[in-house]
């Protein structure tokens, strides 16, 4: 006879996926849901998440701002506990922006466009100069990689191009990148095909030999079902030409829907409605035209239409939204009255429908004109805008519909307005891919020319060709920051919310082309010189002061007047790109006398910011503003060498450390900005003089590549690339950026890293983190004493094809919460050891009210409720499925009798248990479970005490399971709880589960096969 046995298993461990599932240890789980480890060896059911109004808007990100929940996505939106709803603060722009460094020479490139296949080549066409005439232009192309930017067809000259007008662009048309470019006696539009399989230029193909000359943009095409349809200007009085090509390079034939000629064209397209508009304007009549075709070329009633009436335009671009308007954006050329030589274009537009109906045009944006042909993501217009100036030549991503600005490139190295040649956009989805030119290598040049006379200007800036990639909605990567009593967000530039309102954190400009008139009468300053800065102001809710760079130091000349009757006239420029209202303007002013920069403005009375008008003036003449009453006011905050401000650019990630905010560059990953340190009742303020250069390679452990992330630990800043780990430590600079005690960074030895900033938690072992490997996602941990584990082992099978949306560490538990992107939530308990998984679909969380909240998918937000069992109105129902339990060995022969499942009753609920056999998951025995131990309330059972045993049953909750199959090398056990409304009770907490006492004897220490399944 068998002699009978038992077996305790203790509900002491956790998940275990990483080991072959025939032989995970007793007492480790498959699977584990919905259950947390608040006491040793016994599973509990976790709380549930209640309900918060749904936010009202597109939301992706969850945060908080000085402990009030606050929403991201297309507005930010605040939560008020007291009413129980949503609030709309303001727009805000989802934006992530990466570029790639794509063509760098010994000369100067002075136009580019570029187009990315399905397969990721990046072709780029450009205007350069010939290196043996640097006086004349050469076209070339070239392929790259569109993610590395490694070269994989050398630059090409085209040889019988004629760059002394028009420019080259490229396409994706079917199989083949379409280089349309120009060439000359008589003027050609030709296209080069180059193959996207072998990169093999095919014949070139003759579009037309009839068109005008091209000294501007009297040329444009666009991609409609998979044909290239191109519009250009007639040679003599034939005005607009339109013709196409397919995808197996025919061309077809040429209509010549209207006579008037153009010097500027932009093609669109309506994919929806299948329609071709092209826009056509003149700069000599200053008047412009709109024409529709069908994708047979024939015109659409109505057109063609006049769209631009007496306008001086530099440019014009257009595409289509989801209203499906064509939406026609025009780069009207403009100056400063006082001084006709700077330019300040500002961008009008208008729309026109497929009825031929066009809207009036109105100033959409100042300050900037066209640096990109306009785009459409998701049915939102969008285009790339330029400021042009001599310090800080910028580049601005707008929304076509209200001129808000979404991202800043290239800030004091953009080339500036245009002249010909607008680049197109390559867009997939929310990802929008456009080249551009930046002045990179800026260097002084001598103020003597070959003849010894003294010139203007000591700056030379040599251009080159990157691409810059958006990332624009929803789909973007959000970080942010609570420092300085604002929410700091990373975007296409660094966001600041102080709870009422978001704007950019400091300025994107500070004030610039500032003239002064010298007056000899009128005033009472006193015959010397004067220096003016000015800058901008701005207090936020919080009484945060925001003040920008102040302007280049203006020199008003009085000394030689000769009396004390003078004054100066100012012509200050307003920002005009800015989401701060009520901006104002403040003056400071150095002279021989007092060689100290005052603000001579009023804070009484100041000088307001008007963003709807070009400048604004100032009249320093008035006797309180002369240097005896100048003397006590306020100084300029960059007295005794303070490092100026200056607005922080577009951050890959965000983080603190040192009572400073930190962000990594996202045009240049190696680059670690900080601010100045945070003090009391002052906001944060950036600096280009505050970075950190950081190696892509350290020593023998070579390419690391560049930074990723970062978070703080103890005394350390950890930085974070893909495959490395590195940190600094110390006290950082004062304000002059001076006496820094900041350590050089310094490598972790280790082989992982992290490329997901959501993923970064603290718990009191250390930072827990996401590693990307080649083998998939894994959660680590970085230990305070810097060496790393590899803690997420046991829940694998989970990260791998799953990346981490959110951690968080709950308070007053050991519980630290990964939301996956496939809708689950793992969790570590640091004190046990223990993985678990919840099945709540958390998109992005935080900490409200000291509760784990988080918002999913389509937009609910929900908070942890200790002792409720509900999420939402569904319950939480527990489950979990047991390693196989082979009691004498992996294949032992058993005989099972049955199992006793000991545990606590709390609430009303089932229990059904699934058994299977012999390593075959599948259950082949199912048992359903209904507990007696409920009881309705005290005293009205009827008869009254008739309820055994007397007062209830209690709540020991103790089964005796029998096995059907006895024999067997193993089985498993998979328990599901089930709540029955009938139970007439709100779900509860169920049970609580204690462990498994097995009984079973041993056959053999082997397991008898069939003949088939043995082998000699």
């Amino acid at each position: 006879m068998i002699q009978k046995q038992n077996a305790s298993i203790y509900f002491a461990q956790g998940l275990d996926q990483k080991t072959d599932p025939n032989q995970v240890p007793f007492g480790k789980f498959l699977s584990l849901q919905n259950m947390v480890f608040t006491t040793g060896k016994r599973l509990t059911k976790r709380n549930g998440f209640g309900s918060i109004a749904a936010v009202p808007t597109s939301s992706g990100y969850l945060t908080t701002l000085n402990g009030d929940l606050t929403a991201l996505g297309s507005k930010i939106q605040a939560y008020s506990s007291e009413f129980q709803n949503w609030s709309s603060i303001g727009n805000f722009y989802p934006c992530n922006l990466s570029t790639l460094s794509v063509v760098r020479s010994s000369t100067n490139q002075s136009q580019s466009d570029s187009a990315i296949s399905s397969s990721g080549l990046l072709c780029m066409v450009w205007t350069d100069q010939n290196p043996t005439n640097l006086s004349a232009n050469q076209y070339k192309y070239a392929v790259y990689d569109s993610t590395t930017g490694q070269q994989l067809l050398a630059p090409v000259v085209i040889s019988d191009a004629d760059p002394t007008y028009g420019f080259p662009r490229v396409f994706v048309l079917g199989n083949y990148f379409a280089i349309i470019y120009t060439s000359s006696s008589p003027y050609h539009i030709k296209c080069i095909p180059i193959s996207l399989v072998s990169l093999i230029a095919g014949t070139t193909i003759s579009i037309t030999n009839t068109a005008g000359p091209f000294s501007t943009g009297a040329w444009d095409a666009a991609i409609l079902n998979d044909t290239l349809f191109i519009a250009w200007n007639g040679s003599g009085s034939v005005g607009i030409n339109i013709t196409s090509i397919s995808s197996t390079l025919t061309v077809s034939s040429t209509i010549n829907p209207d006579a008037h000629s153009s010097t500027d064209i932009s093609v669109c397209v309506d994919s929806t409605a299948n329609i071709v508009y092209v826009n056509y304007y003149n700069a000599s009549t200053y008047n412009g035209y709109t024409v529709a075709i069908n994708t047979t070329l024939t015109v659409l009633s109505g057109f063609p239409v006049q769209s631009i009436n007496s306008l001086v335009l530099s440019n014009i671009s257009s595409c289509v939204s989801t209203s499906g308007k064509m939406n026609l954006f025009l780069d009207v050329t403009n100056s400063y009255s006082y001084d006709s030589s700077i330019k300040t274009n500002y961008i009008e537009s208008s729309t026109v429908t497929q009825s031929a109906v066009v809207s009036s045009p109105s100033i959409l944006v100042r300050s900037l004109g066209l640096a990109s042909k306009a785009f459409s993501v998701y049915g939102v217009p969008y285009f790339l805008g330029a400021y042009t100036s001599t310090y800080q030549p910028t580049y601005f991503l707008i929304n076509g519909l209200n001129g808000n600005v979404v991202s800043e490139l290239a800030y004091e190295n953009g080339s500036g307005y245009v002249s010909s040649g607008l680049p197109s956009v390559t867009v997939v989805g929310s990802t929008a891919s456009v080249s551009y030119l930046i002045k990179d290598f800026i260097q002084s040049l001598s103020n003597a020319n070959s003849s010894g006379t003294t010139t203007v200007g000591g700056i030379y800036s040599q251009t080159g060709i990157s691409q810059a990639t958006f990332t624009i909605g929803n789909s973007a990567v959000i970080t942010s920051a609570e420092i300085g009593n604002n929410l700091n967000i990373s975007a296409g530039f660094l966001w600041g919310y102080d709870g009422t309102q978001a704007t950019e954190q400091g300025f994107f400009l500070w004030p610039e082309f500032i003239e002064a008139s010298l007056n000899s009468t009128g005033g009472f300053l006193t015959a010397q010189k004067y220096y003016y800065q000015i800058l901008y102001s701005w207090t936020d809710n919080r009484g945060n002061i925001f003040r920008s760079s102040g302007s280049i130091p203006l020199l008003a000349d009085l000394s030689s007047s000769g009396t004390s009757t003078n004054s100066v006239g100012l012509f200050i420029p307003t920002l005009r790109l800015s989401y701060k209202n009520n901006v104002k303007i403040e003056i400071y002013r150095w002279s021989t006398t007092n060689p100290t920069f005052y603000q001579i403005t009023s804070i009484k009375n100041p000088l307001m910011n008007n963003p709807s008008a070009d400048y604004v003036t100032f009249n320093d003449n008035q006797l309180a503003t002369n240097d005896a009453n100048a003397v006590g006011n306020e100084i300029i905050y960059t007295t005794g060498g303070v490092v100026e401000n200056i607005g922080g650019p577009s951050f890959k990630s965000t983080f603190t450390f040192d009572d400073r905010l930190w962000g990594i560059d996202s045009e240049d990953n190696n680059l670690l900005w900080f601010s100045k340190q945070a003090v009391e009742g002052a906001p944060i303020e950036m600096s280009d003089l505050l970075t950190v250069y950081v190696a892509p390679s350290i020593g023998a452990q070579g390419n690391t590549g560049p930074l990723t992330c970062g978070a703080e630990m103890d005394d350390k800043v950890i930085l974070f690339k893909q495959r490395g780990l590195l940190y600094i430590n110390g006290s950082g600079p004062d304000n002059t950026g001076a006496n820094s005690g900041y350590s050089q960074p310094t490598f972790i030895t280790s082989m992982v890293g992290c490329s997901n900033q959501a993923s970064i938690v603290f718990q009191p072992g250390g930072l827990m983190f996401e590693f990307a490997s080649e083998a998939g996602n894994q959660i680590w941990m970085l230990g305070r004493d810097l060496s790393t584990q590899y803690i997420g082992a046991p829940v694998e099978r989970l990260t791998l094809s799953n990346s981490v949306t959110s951690a968080v560490a709950i308070p007053g538990t050991n519980q630290v919460r990964f939301s996956l992107s496939n809708g689950s939530t793992l969790v570590y308990d640091y004190f046990y050891g223990q993985w678990s998984e919840f099945t709540i679909n958390a998109q992005s969380s935080t900490l409200y009210q000291g509760l784990h909240t988080f918002i999913n998918s389509n937009g609910s937000v929900f908070q942890e409720t200790p002792g409720i069992y509900l999420d939402g109105s569904s319950p939480v129902v527990m489950s979990f499925t047991t390693s196989w339990l082979n009691l004498t060995g992996l294949q032992g022969y058993q005989r099972s009798y049955w199992f006793y499942l000991l545990g606590q009753y709390i609430s009303p609920h089932k229990l059904q248990l699934g058994i299977a056999y012999d390593y075959n998951p599948s259950s082949t025995q199912s048992i359903i479970i209904s507990p007696s131990n409920f009881s309705g309330i005290y005293g009205l059972d009827l008869p009254y005490g008739d309820s055994s045993p007397y007062g209830g049953p209690g709540n020991l909750e103790q089964w005796k399971i029998f096995l059907n199959q006895q024999r067997c090398q193993a089985f498993q056990i998979q328990m599901q709880e089930i709540y029955d409304p009938t139970f007439g009770v709100t779900a509860g907490a169920g049970l609580t589960l204690s462990g498994l006492n097995l009984v079973f004897g041993q056959k053999k220490g082997y397991v008898p096969l069939p003949f088939n399944q043995g082998a000699s």
